[in-house]
């Protein structure tokens, strides 16, 4: 059982999926749980950062307090995850001429423009399509 299920049973008002999470799984994930809840109630988790504390009884607590309150996960707590755009493939163009003078003019190394090149494609692509309009380079680069 993963920690999105444990915090969607904690809403949950039914005794039963509640009893499936076991003391073990409560322990395991007690620090996580503990750290969504202090969105909402900071000064209510900050008690329960004691070493002394018993985790499965803190997590019960949890249980406890918030499914009278909620009767499903508040908005407050992320459970869904944002799915990741595929991202589109560019074309891996090379431009020779425009980064040997943006290595001469400017006196950067491959290595530089590389990183550029890595960390913002598109920055980079638009930066090299105005260099080269500036010195006249006839490219092949499309404007998208």
């Amino acid at each position: 059982m993963e920690l999105f299920d444990i915090v969607k049973r904690i809403f949950d008002r039914k005794d039963s999926s509640w009893n499936e999470v076991s003391n073990n799984l409560k322990s395991r994930n007690f620090f996580m749980i503990n750290r969504i809840m202090s969105i909402q109630y900071p000064i209510q988790a900050n008690q329960f950062n004691h070493i002394k504390i018993t985790p499965p009884g803190v997590v019960d607590w949890w249980r406890s307090n918030l499914s009278s309150r909620y009767t499903k996960s508040p908005p407050w707590i992320f459970t869904k995850t944002k799915k990741s755009e595929s991202k589109k493939k560019t074309e891996d163009q090379n431009f020779p001429e425009v980064e040997d003078f943006v290595r001469n003019r400017f006196d950067v190394s491959k290595r530089d423009l590389m990183y550029l090149k890595n960390f913002y494609p598109d920055k980079y692509r638009d930066w090299l399509i105005d260099i080269a309009d500036q010195i006249g380079e006839k490219t092949k680069i499309k404007k998208i």
